[in-house]
């Protein structure tokens, strides 16, 4: 056993101060402009399509939009790895480049994953278990190399590896972590793909957000899985979303072949 003085001490250095960076302000970057004089190329407003229920809800056009980051919160065991790598793998195979970061699983957890769902055995993963000690360089890197959708699993845990490893604060983490997204979205990376981004966040027990409300209001989309107590059912729906203005939930369960979806059903009796 590592004696204590010999173990990796996290947070700030004993007898330092946290230091405040003054940034000079610059009156000549502050620009303003009007709508008709943006221009944005037309497959930004093209959908990409899984051909399965979850495109109806993700937005009007019918799939998901690109340059979109979008929060998939809900519990433990409620299906949202599950349903963001079925997602992911259905793009995939229909020849969209689809990246997964995992930030709790390892190869092996990941192995016996894709023994239990043989369909996500197409999607390209990123192990951050093995880049603690480089995630922001990274995850730079590896979102630069462009990509279609990336998925993240999870927000709370690339947070707390930046924290512990640049010794800084959530908050600090957090504009790293949109500020990367944005500039993807804008297509800033090889093949100037404006990349979407499901985002995994858990929720407490009592289904309070892990995290602060910047992550819910800098973001596109906020989606919530729920799961009924004996775990036979799972629903997705969205509180916010820019890209759609439908309002309903959709059901799935779980096979070998993937995940299997229902529309909501409408109640004849009101």
């Amino acid at each position: 056993m590592k004696k204590m003085s010999e173990a990796k001490r996290r947070g700030r250095p004993p007898g330092t101060k946290k230091v405040k960076v003054e940034v000079p302000f610059d009156p000549s970057t502050i620009k303003t402009i009007r709508g008709g004089d943006m221009y944005f190329k037309d497959s930004l407003f093209v959908p990409m399509k899984a051909d399965n229920e979850l495109d109806v809800i993700f937005s009007t056009e019918g799939g998901l939009m690109p340059a979109t980051n979008m929060v998939v919160a809900g519990g433990a065991g409620s299906g949202k790895t599950t349903l963001a790598l079925d997602y992911l793998a259905s793009l995939t195979m229909k020849g969209y480049k689809c990246l997964f970061i995992s930030g709790e699983m390892d190869e092996i957890g990941y192995y016996k994953y894709c023994k239990r769902l043989p369909k996500i055995n197409c999607v390209e993963v990123l192990f951050l278990k093995n880049h603690q000690e480089t995630i922001r360089e990274t995850l730079e890197w590896q979102f630069a190399q462009g990509y279609d959708v990336i998925a993240i699993d999870s927000i709370a845990e690339v947070i707390e590896m930046y924290k512990d490893t640049y010794r800084t604060t959530e908050s600090a983490a957090e504009l790293w972590f949109l500020q990367l997204q944005d500039k993807m979205k804008m297509g800033k990376n090889k093949g100037a793909y404006n990349t979407s981004f499901i985002n995994i966040q858990q929720v407490t027990k009592d289904g309070t957000f892990v995290g602060s409300n910047r992550l819910k209001h800098m973001t596109d989309a906020m989606a919530h899985i729920d799961r009924s107590k004996d775990g036979t059912e799972r629903s997705i729906y969205f509180s916010k979303n820019r890209d759609c203005d439908k309002e309903f939930s959709v059901y799935f369960t779980f096979t070998k072949r993937g995940v299997e979806y229902a529309y909501e059903m409408a109640d004849e009796t009101a």
